[in-house]
């Protein structure tokens, strides 16, 4: 900051201790010599003392250059042991880089031999100076085995036994392995030391663990001294303490004898020309195996000889600099000001090239005393014209109180929000900060005015992204219209301000007739232009403080707020009724359409607004049993619907635990191999009576009724179950995904159920995934969040099922420990049809690969699709395009085959198809 005030602060502290006075009164040289005579009577007094502390410490000095002699010796013993331990340290990470590697783990899963012959030939061991691999289970037959003869550059595979001995033990200690350091996993063998490591084979984004070992070893040879020779740059010898012929001191022997680790240093002094340091080296479990010595010549006990000796005339060198200083330092203080004044002068520069304005201004009268350039082109004029101003035309809203507050004693930064003014006269948004400051007695206070109006339009943009990110989040996608979220959050306060007034309130069920046929005949595109043109009209034809809002599929809901009576009501619903019957044109067809609607009275028909909306619907379905095309209104013995769900809840209850209920399996492929990555267990319901229960019909009742919990409960246990004959049979499994409704999450422990059956069956819950819909990810998010970070503990992946069709997750997408969002078929089905949801899926699969996520697009069913998904960056997909869901049997022979044959083929579906009807019959005629 400009002005001698504001540099007043940086005054040098010399000045202030032994001039104690203003520029313009300094003293002449013969007043500093005065004093500086205390100075120099203590520097005296001080160089007497020193000598004599020599002259009485030079005994205690030689000792004390023995001690650092010794600690020079032993640190190089140390310098040898850590060239050793960085030698190891390269076997560590290529066994690490090769354990970790995605092919190692592909090689252990498919035992293809060419990972072998492209990956450990001669020359790459001998280039990564391993003399050894063995590639084996903690606990079973070895893979692979490979021996380097280095004299012969040959490789023994598979090693025999007698070499593999020493280190077999060692396989089940991976772990403690892993924990030492590569100094410290050294191994006594016949052919000598050895250095091992060992790492378990997994893939390189450590999903996947083999439980298969990769040891590398090594056999410290002469070659290997060498090598740590030439990085120490110190003569090095390796003695093996179980040489009981090589020259080692007794004392050394003894000293090794008494370490449980290695890295521990001895010096030993032979003569007073040389010295030598030794460093033990040990086994991985503390047994001292070898020790490393390096001579070194004892220079520094001559060098304390001649330090001794010289320091006394050291002393009276320094007397005599000491002298010549103090002359320098006369002159310096000379040069000392003029230097203050250029420093002076950079400073003000500096302020001046702030874009901050800055003022400083005294404390008590509120004068500007200050100010850097861009405050002075603000205010308009010159430094000279600053008493003039006042701070107030810089800064409008700088009150006098807010200064006298801010000159408080102990009052700190005070930062607060005001305008600006600008060099054109503009006033742009900016915060003050205020300091006060001394300044020789007398009180200033800074002011630094910060431009934040870029800072505020990034916010006012931030909340513009919000509040849009929130209108997406509570808005059908393909409609427009508000979606189920948004009217559970805006409802309750409807029926709040109509408690207290004397209308009525209608919530109406408008669902389109037949809508499944026209979707069917004419297609999904056609489908959705119809419900865009349908939610457009029910807009239109209701008042503007009404509320339309799209529930799903077909489904709209119309509350109408102002209602004075049920004839008004009627009249509504009439209207809404003939709006949706008139003729819709699309692709120059025209086409006819219906509507049912079902009408709940508040406060008449329920005071929640769950209960209005399972009363609507109730009448909803009386309005399609009368023969759709008409609207009816709830009453109180509207049962059929209930009578026919109570009918098949009881025969659910029946069938819940025996064979009616059973598992089939669709496989999700990888679109970017072909080859299946996972299944989805789907339940069934085959009723002796009613035969084929779709799921649509029973889930539901189920939820509801609560038989979910029973139902979710045996098919994750027919699963787990299903994992261990097929693992018991040799077959090559991949994960399965099991279906979890919010009420299992809600009533269950469900990570311990799943911990406690993979247990029983001896199934790793790596192998196990599982779905859960939007509804339950915003029913108890915060419980929610706690369970699933459970399972993925256990190794399980956790999918978010129909990803986009109901309620929004996007609040608690980041938060939630998720793997794969599942791309609802509603949105899979325009690809490549030209529909308008295609940005959609473009927007999930974008918004998942930014949170590191895994994207499933459901009910592919053409390879157009399969394709144009491909091309957006779509990681798998189900369908009926790659298989429809199949049963156990057809699932194993598949599974069989597909480790043979790697993509999935409608040819090989059908072959599997052939061949488990077959399997069938066959085990039919052998009773």
């Amino acid at each position: 900051m400009p002005g001698p005030y504001t540099l007043r602060a940086f005054r040098c502290l010399f000045y202030e201790t032994y001039l104690n006075t203003e520029v313009s009164e300094r003293p002449g040289r013969r007043g500093v010599l005065q004093r500086l005579r205390p100075l120099l009577v203590v520097c005296a007094a001080t160089l007497v003392a020193l000598a004599l502390g020599v002259a009485f410490g030079a005994r205690a000095l030689i000792g004390s250059f023995t001690q650092v002699e010794s600690a020079a010796t032993a640190q190089k013993a140390m310098q040898v042991y850590r060239a050793f331990e960085a030698d190891l340290r390269q076997l560590m990470i290529s066994n690490r880089d090769y354990a970790e590697w995605d092919d190692a783990e592909a090689y252990v899963r498919t035992g293809d031999a060419g990972f072998i012959e492209h990956n450990f030939s001669a020359d790459t061991l001998a280039g990564m100076h391993v003399d050894l691999i063995w590639i084996a289970p903690v606990e079973g037959a070895e893979k692979y085995s490979a021996y380097l003869d280095r004299k012969s550059s040959t490789i023994e595979s598979p090693v025999s036994d007698t070499i593999l001995k020493p280190f077999r033990t060692l396989l089940p200690k991976f772990k403690e392995l892993a924990r030492l350091g590569p100094a410290e996993r050294i191994v006594m063998t016949p052919q000598g030391l050895a250095a091992v490591s060992a790492i378990e084979i997994r893939r390189s984004d450590k999903s996947s663990q083999t439980g298969v070992i990769m040891m590398f070893a090594r056999y410290i040879k002469d070659a290997d001294i060498a090598r740590v020779r030439d990085t120490s740059h110190l003569p090095v010898s390796l003695i093996s303490l179980a040489d009981t012929t090589a020259t080692l001191p007794n004392s050394v022997r003894e000293w090794s004898a008494t370490q449980k680790t290695g890295g521990h240093t001895l010096v030993v002094s032979h003569s007073d020309a040389e010295s030598t340091g030794y460093v033990l080296v040990s086994a991985y479990n503390g047994t001292p195996l070898a020790i490393f010595s390096t001579p070194a010549p004892r220079e520094i006990l001559a060098l304390d000889h001649r330090i001794t000796w010289y320091m006394l005339g050291a002393i009276s060198v320094l007397f005599l600099a000491f002298s010549g200083a103090v002359f320098a330092l006369i002159l310096r203080l000379q040069k000392s000001f003029a230097e203050r004044e250029a420093e002076q002068h950079r400073y003000e520069l500096i302020g001046n090239q702030l874009r901050e304005a800055i003022v400083l201004i005294d404390a008590e009268s509120h004068e500007i005393v200050d100010a850097n350039g861009t405050a002075i082109r603000a205010l308009g004029g010159d430094r000279a014209d600053l008493p003039a101003r006042k701070v107030q035309d810089l800064f409008p809203d700088v009150t006098p109180a807010v200064l006298e507050e801010a000159a408080l004693p102990d009052s700190g930064r005070k930062v607060i929000p005001t305008r600006l003014r600008r060099w054109n006269g503009a006033w742009n948004d900016a915060e003050i900060s205020i300091t006060a400051m001394d300044d020789s007695g007398r009180r200033l206070l800074t002011l630094v005015g910060h431009d934040i109006t870029h800072r505020k339009e990034a916010a006012a943009q931030e909340h513009a992204n919000r509040r849009k990110l929130l209108q997406l989040a509570q808005h059908d996608a393909l409609t427009g219209l508000p979606n189920r979220l948004y009217l559970h959050a805006r409802l309750p306060q409807v029926l709040e301000k109509i408690a207290t007034s004397e209308r009525m309130l209608a919530l109406m069920y408008v669902d389109v007739d037949h809508f499944k046929n026209i979707n069917d005949s004419r297609g999904h595109a056609c489908g959705d232009q119809l419900l865009q043109i349908v939610a457009k009209r029910l807009r239109a034809a209701v008042s503007m403080q009404d509320l339309v809002a799209r529930m799903g599929g077909d489904e709209f809901v119309v509350v109408a707020s102002l209602m004075s009576n049920r004839e008004a009501i009627d009249a509504l619903a009439s209207r809404l009724q003939t709006a949706v019957n008139a003729a819709i044109v699309i692709n120059e067809e025209s086409l006819s359409v219906t509507a049912s609607i079902g009408i709940a009275v508040y406060p008449e028909d329920g005071l929640q607004i769950d209960t209005l909306l399972k009363n609507a619907d109730i009448a909803l379905y009386q309005a399609k049993d009368a023969g759709r095309q008409c609207h009816r209104f709830f009453v109180a013995d509207m049962d059929v619907r209930v009578s026919e769900h109570v009918a098949l809840e009881q025969a659910l209850r029946h069938a819940t635990g025996t064979s009616q209920i059973f598992l089939e399996y669709q496989p999700i492929v990888d679109l970017n191999t072909g080859r299946v990555a996972s299944l989805e267990a789907l339940m069934r319901w085959r009723h002796p009576d009613r035969g084929l229960i779709p799921p649509s019909r029973f889930i539901p009742v189920a939820e509801q009724s609560g038989l979910i919990e029973g139902l979710g409960y045996e098919a994750l246990r027919e699963v787990v179950a299903q994992l261990r004959r097929w693992l018991d049979a040799g077959v090559p499994i991949v994960p399965v995904a099991v279906n979890v409704s919010p009420l299992q999450l809600e009533r269950v422990d469900f990570a311990a159920q799943v911990a406690e059956l993979s247990r029983d069956q001896d199934v790793d819950p790596k192998w196990l995934r599982f779905e859960i819909t939007e509804s339950a990810v915003m029913k108890e998010p915060e419980k929610l969040i706690a369970t699933l970070q459970t399972l993925r503990d256990l190794g399980s992946y956790i999918l978010i099922d129909d990803f986009g069709t109901g309620y929004s997750s996007l609040s608690y997408l980041n938060r939630l420990p998720v793997d794969v969002l599942k791309i609802d078929r509603a949105f899979v089905r325009e690809i490549g049809t030209g529909g308008e949801k295609k940005p959609i899926i473009n927007a999930v699969i974008d918004l998942a690969r930014k949170l590191d996520l895994f994207t499933v697009a459901e009910g592919v069913e053409s390879e157009e699709q399969a394709r144009l998904l491909r091309a957006e960056g779509c990681d798998y997909a189900q369908g009926y395009h790659f298989s429809k869901p199949v049963s156990a049997d057809q699932c194993r022979l598949l599974l069989e085959k597909l480790n043979r044959e790697k993509p999935l083929t409608e040819t090989l579906v059908m072959r599997v198809a052939t061949e488990a009807v077959a399997l069938r019959a066959g085990q039919a005629s052998s009773y």
